[in-house]
C-alpha cells in the first residue's frame, strides 16, 4: 500500500494545489479552508495574453505534469532499458502523449519541456537553456520522489541522471537528490522527520550555496509561528522579484533551491498527509509542486486518512495511479528479495 498511497498523494497534492498555484500567500490563506476545490487560475496575476496557458484545456482536479512526470520516472525505473536521461525523455513523451490521445490535448503546466512537446526545439536546446541558470525549474525536484525507493545506493546516481535529462544544472542536480533521499530518509529507513534536513546534508553532495541555505532553515521555529523574514529564508525576497516566478506575489517561486528547502521544511513539521497538503498550499506561489512531493511522501508513510473524502474521490485517474503503483512496488520487492 506504500506506493499506492504515495503516488495517490502525489496526485491529490498536484490537483488541488493546480486550483490554486501562483496566488499570493496572503489571498491563499484568507480564501481556501479546505472544505472544497477552488479553481483560481484565471485570477493568476500574469498578462491576459499569457494567461491562457494555465487556464485552456484544465479542468478542476486534473493533476498536472509533476504527477504526469513522475509517473514516467517510475515506468522508466519499470522498463528493462538501462535508466537513463533519454529513456526518461521517452517515457515523459509517451506520458505526455497519452494524455492527449485521452483528453485531446497536452497536461497543463510543462515548464520548458513545453517546448520540446511541441516540436520548438530539441531536447539539446531544453538541456543548453537549463544548463547555466541560476534558478533553475523545480521539474527535477518534483519527480524525483520514486528513486528514493530504489535502494540506497543508487539514489544519488539516479537523481543526478533524472536532472540532467532535462536540467543538466548543480542546483538542479542537488534538489533531485534531496528528494529521493528525504522520501528514503522517511519510507525506507522510517527516519525522525526532525532530522531530515541533517540526513540530507550528510547524504548529498551540498554546494556553498545549498549548505547556508539549508543551515538558515534549520534554524527556523514552528511553522505556526514564521515570520515574513522566515518566509524571506524558505522562499527568498517577498514579494518575488523576476527572474523567478512568478513575480509579484508572496510565496514559493518555480525554482529547484527554494522548492527543495521548502518540501524539507514541510515534511520536518508535517504530522499526516492532509497537514502536509495544507501547509504547502499556505506557502504561496507554486504550490502543486511543492504540495505533490509533501503530501506524497507523508501520505506514503502515514496513509491517505487524514484527507477530506471529496479529495480521494475526485483526483483525476485513481485506477491508473493504482495500476502503477501495483507493478513498481512487485518490482521494488523482487529486487529486496534479491539482495
Amino acid at each position: 500500500m506504500l506506493m499506492e498511497d504515495l503516488l495517490i498523494g502525489i496526485a491529490i497534492g498536484d490537483a488541488f494545489g493546480a486550483g490554486v498555484e501562483f496566488q499570493d500567500r496572503d489571498w491563499i490563506r484568507a480564501n481556501v479552508d479546505f472544505s472544497k476545490f477552488i479553481n483560481a487560475r484565471g485570477k493568476i496575476n500574469i498578462e491576459e495574453e499569457r494567461k491562457k496557458i494555465f487556464t485552456q484545456n484544465y479542468s478542476t482536479w486534473d493533476y498536472t505534469d509533476d504527477t504526469e512526470m513522475t509517473i514516467g520516472v517510475i515506468k522508466a525505473l519499470l522498463s528493462k532499458k538501462t535508466f537513463s536521461e533519454n529513456l526518461l525523455v521517452e517515457e515523459w513523451t509517451k506520458e505526455y502523449q497519452k494524455g492527449i490521445s485521452e483528453k485531446g490535448f497536452g497536461r497543463n503546466g510543462h515548464g520548458s519541456m513545453s517546448w520540446y512537446f511541441n516540436g520548438e526545439k530539441m531536447i539539446d536546446e531544453i538541456r543548453d537553456f537549463q544548463r547555466d541558470r541560476f534558478n533553475p525549474g523545480n521539474a527535477p525536484a518534483m519527480r524525483s520522489v520514486p528513486l528514493g525507493l530504489i535502494g540506497e545506493k543508487k539514489i544519488n546516481e539516479f537523481a543526478k541522471i533524472n536532472a540532467n535529462a532535462t536540467h543538466p544544472n548543480i542546483n538542479a542536480i542537488i534538489s533531485s537528490q534531496c528528494i529521493a533521499r528525504a522520501t528514503e530518509f522517511l519510507l525506507i529507513k522510517k527516519g525522525d522527520a526532525k532530522n531530515i534536513i541533517q540526513y540530507c546534508k550528510n547524504h548529498v553532495s551540498l554546494n556553498e550555496e545549498y549548505e547556508t541555505y539549508f543551515n538558515e532553515i534549520e534554524k527556523l521555529g514552528s511553522y505556526e509561528n514564521l515570520t515574513d523574514s522566515d518566509f524571506e529564508v524558505l522562499c527568498g525576497t517577498q514579494p518575488i522579484l523576476k527572474p523567478y516566478f512568478l513575480s509579484g506575489i508572496k510565496g514559493v517561486p518555480s525554482d529547484s533551491k527554494f522548492t527543495t528547502g521548502s518540501v524539507l521544511y514541510i515534511l520536518k513539521n508535517s504530522k499526516n498527509a492532509f497537514d502536509a497538503l495544507q501547509k504547502s498550499i499556505w506557502m504561496g506561489g507554486d504550490v502543486d509542486s511543492l504540495a505533490s512531493i509533501t503530501t506524497g511522501i507523508v501520505a506514503g508513510r502515514y496513509g491517505l486518512e487524514s484527507l477530506p473524502k471529496f479529495m480521494l474521490e475526485n483526483v483525476e485517474g485513481v485506477p491508473y495511479l493504482k495500476q502503477i503503483a501495483k507493478a513498481f512496488e512487485k518490482k521494488l520487492n523482487n529486487e529486496s528479495r534479491e539482495i
